[in-house]
């Protein structure tokens, strides 16, 4: 069977009235967030590695269903990052020697003005926090990673050398899966 030059620009442009209204039926990011903020769940953003050059990281924001304290289902937050430049599984002696010493997460929920922070510390390739109550509605969040050539003990500090901190922001839509 052979294809004729009318079916193939029929074919395009069914194709492209299709990707139109995908794009045309998509949701509008909220014009009055600033450039920095993300609406996709992820974001890769090069960070330094001590001794290493750079490393491309992933961020991520995410919500989830749980049981909120008080027994009834309700929306968490939940952020990590993720180092996409360490294979995971295998003996990197830097996974010890250069950590990630923290990640803080600072959130609103822009609906109901609630807000939270959390900060974590850990080794290896990735970090992330445990989902966090924040109610109904949409939540801007960011997440910032400290990583460092030297560990540190306080929450989001670095060396003063050999050190890189970064952070990404998010708009996380309101949950309404949840009850």
């Amino acid at each position: 069977m052979s294809i004729t030059r009318r079916s193939v620009a029929l074919a395009g442009a069914t194709a492209l009235l299709s990707g139109a209204a995908v794009v045309a039926a998509a949701p509008v990011a909220s014009a009055d967030l600033p450039d920095d903020v993300r609406t996709s769940p992820a974001w890769d953003a090069p960070m330094a590695f001590p001794f290493d050059g750079e490393h491309q990281m992933r961020f991520g924001a995410l919500s989830v269903c749980s049981l909120s304290e008080d027994g009834s289902w309700g929306p968490r937050v939940s952020a990590n990052a993720y180092d996409l430049d360490r294979i995971p599984g295998s003996f990197d002696f830097s996974a010890s020697m250069f950590p990630f010493n923290s990640a803080t997460v600072e959130w609103e929920n822009l609906d109901s003005g609630l807000t939270g922070s959390q900060t974590v510390h850990t080794t290896g390739n990735e970090v992330g926090t445990a989902p966090e109550f924040t109610g109904r509605g949409e939540v801007l969040l960011s997440i910032t990673v400290s990583r460092s050539a030297l560990p540190t003990m306080a929450p989001g500090s670095v060396a003063p050398f050999l050190s890189d901190t970064h952070t990404e922001r998010f708009l996380v839509p309101d949950n309404a899966d949840c009850g």
